[in-house]
């Protein structure tokens, strides 16, 4: 799960405590942080971490604890199992009360039994300014997932005012001149799985298979779950079983598969090499 804390929580923190205001020094954080993740360099990445006043772990869903062992120890695991080539992007960032609050997308490249993959980790981290540097005063991390979060969702993936039946016989006349199958994808907007498992469409080695091999059609079930569900209906998508649900035709329209058991639904925790298993099975 992606840390849903969001500011909230360490602008509580910050409210309770009085921190001394300096004359403001560009902050170079995240850059230093990032570069001691890696295997010469982790032994320094707890200097990056507050000493006074003691850093604090925020733990996923609780309240932040005292101790930043917690947090220091998971990275380190990480690089210690092998893990490379980190990278780190902020998403949410703002300076509040005398700290600099920083919402990290992390990226990694970690060693798996088919060679290396890319994972992902979500870090929250509060800086504070201190006579020799900045440093990290509060901290906390989402768990390893294979699947890239949607930390900013495509708020028209599923477009309100689409025509279903249009856009689906459009997708069979490119398919048929191309010589390719189609995805319809069910779903909607406020399906978090249903942006995660587009962000994996758009991945480089998951892309090249769509663009060669399919169409994809996104079809809305609306707010309510009950837009298009005669479409469903005709392609044997149970929808009760959640979403996103998918269905594969043939260029002709025909039905070659469906989802039927929910396969889908949780495609946060899905891995990107069983979607290209997936694409592989099925492209023509």
């Amino acid at each position: 799960m992606i840390l849903r804390m969001g500011l909230a929580c360490v602008l509580l923190v910050a409210s309770t405590c009085s921190f001394a205001q300096t004359a403001p020094v560009a902050f170079d954080g995240i850059d230093k942080w990032k570069a001691s993740l890696t295997a010469t360099s982790i032994t320094s990445l707890k200097n990056l971490y507050s000493t006074d006043p003691p850093a604090e772990y925020l733990p996923k869903g609780e309240k932040p604890v005292p101790g930043i062992s917690p947090e220091i120890d998971f990275w380190q695991q990480l690089v210690s199992a092998g893990a490379t080539d980190f990278d780190a992007k902020p998403v949410e960032e703002q300076d509040q009360q005398g700290l600099h609050l920083v919402t990290l997308a992390v990226s990694m490249k970690a060693q798996t039994p088919d060679g290396p993959r890319t994972r992902y980790v979500t870090d929250l981290q509060a800086w504070q300014e201190q006579a020799d540097g900045w440093r990290i005063v509060l901290a906390g991390h989402s768990e390893v997932v294979k699947m890239q979060p949607a930390l900013h969702p495509n708020p028209n993936l599923y477009e309100k005012a689409a025509d279903a039946k249009a856009d689906i016989a459009e997708a069979e006349a490119k398919a048929k001149k191309n010589h390719q199958r189609i995805i319809l994808v069910f779903g909607g907007n406020w399906c978090y799985d249903c942006h995660v498992l587009d962000q994996a469409f758009h991945q480089p080695e998951v892309a090249a298979i769509l663009q060669n091999g399919f169409q994809v059609v996104h079809v809305d079930i609306g707010d309510d779950g009950k837009k298009n569900n005669n479409l469903a209906a005709d392609y044997q998508v149970p929808l009760n079983k959640g979403v996103p649900a998918l269905a594969l035709l043939d260029a002709d329209g025909k039905l070659l598969y469906s989802q039927k058991n929910g396969e889908w639904e949780s495609a946060r925790s899905m891995d990107p090499d069983d979607v290209i298993k997936f694409l592989n099975k099925w492209k023509p």
